[in-house]
């Protein structure tokens, strides 16, 4: 039976205070192991979260193989769906039962960066989940309601889990290459979980997608979510030809660049002159080259764009619920099976996203 507390300041519902839960923690690059740890106590303005789903990202796959700060016993995860298990204050009893989406940054609300909205640089609060705090490859996480929303019953929680991070991180990126209808926009490693999505995004606001992608197995999905055209292993040459096709003999108007090193070069000489690329991914963590003068002469704009804010994931959670996007979890493993996740994401052996479920 689940106990129902009267003090100020403790969980208004608490079935789980000095229980334990599952978590896949990191024990070494790459290698993960099923172990119990506590599960959180929600303080004043906090969530506890019963995790539903969890997606499985590139930034998770960077972290698992010790390119970022990740350190052994990390708790990585950071695209997670849930249900409300209990508040830390009864100001936040409405939110009991509730099922939500999380964006990937839980923020303070108070510096700078959140008065001025850009919470997705806010380092005064709690932090990344899976870098600056216990992620969601367990059974329950944290959260408050900066960086959560509610999710309506057309949407389940699998695929709830990525609408942040595997949606909102494309959308954003759109809205930074300041694009208007018709535009022709390149979107490069496309058949990744962002990639796929930032396409469908894309066509939805009626741009021309022109989709790259090192797999010939992802053509066919990629033209079902709205590509114009797909090159698979693309050179600055073939990407030209595509453009000139579609009306813009002197490249593209925008590239999202979600590969970083692999393709940056390629995407900055396939843009007009005055076109912008907007880099949100590298999936090789290392410095790019950067050839100023053909920035200079063709007055390029290179624009950094990182994750979605909780006004982002409120928008595409209406796009999804209203049918305008359909969201693609390719594969779904159980929580115990991670490493299995991360070698098909290893692999590319699929198109979309994988999302793990305890």
């Amino acid at each position: 039976m689940i106990a129902r507390a009267t003090v100020l300041g403790a969980p208004i519902v608490d079935g789980t205070a000095g229980n334990t839960m599952r978590v896949m923690s990191l024990c070494s690059p790459a290698q993960f192991v099923s172990t119990q740890i506590p599960v959180p106590t929600p303080t004043s303005g906090e969530l506890l979260i019963r995790v539903t789903a969890c997606g499985v990202c590139g930034h998770d796959l960077l972290a698992a193989s010790g390119l970022l700060s990740a350190e052994n016993g990390a708790v990585l995860g950071h695209e997670i769906s849930g249900t409300v298990e209990s508040v830390g204050s009864p100001d936040l009893t409405a939110w009991l039962g509730t099922r939500v989406a999380l964006v990937q940054r839980r923020s303070c609300g108070e510096c700078a960066d959140c008065i001025a909205k850009h919470t997705s640089q806010c380092r005064s609060g709690p932090g990344f989940y899976g870098d600056d705090i216990q992620g969601g490859f367990a059974e329950f996480v944290l959260a408050d309601p900066r960086n959560a929303v509610a999710i309506p019953d057309n949407i389940d929680g699998v695929t709830a889990a990525f609408l942040s991070c595997g949606v909102g991180t494309g959308l954003r990126a759109l809205r930074a290459a300041k694009l208007e209808e018709s535009d022709v926009v390149l979107v490069t490693g496309a058949s990744g979980g962002v990639g796929l999505h930032t396409v469908q995004l894309a066509k939805h606001f009626g741009l021309r997608v022109i989709a790259t992608t090192s797999r010939e197995a992802s053509t066919e999905a990629l033209m079902q979510a709205g590509a114009t055209e797909v090159i698979v292993d693309p050179t600055v040459g073939k990407i030209r030809e595509v453009a000139a096709r579609l009306g813009r003999l002197r490249g593209v108007d925008a590239a999202i660049e979600i590969t970083g090193a692999p393709l940056f070069a390629t995407s900055l000489r396939s843009l007009a002159p005055g076109g912008r690329l907007v880099l949100v991914g590298n999936v090789r963590p290392e410095v790019l080259a950067l050839d100023p003068g053909l920035s200079i002469v063709k007055e390029l704009q290179i624009i950094g764009s990182a994750h979605a804010t909780r006004e982002d994931l409120v928008e595409v959670v209406d796009l999804v619920a209203s049918g305008s996007i359909h969201p693609i979890a390719s594969r779904v493993f159980a929580l115990n099976d991670l490493p299995k996740a991360f070698a098909a994401l290893r692999s590319r052996s699929y198109t979309g996203r994988a999302v793990v479920v305890p």
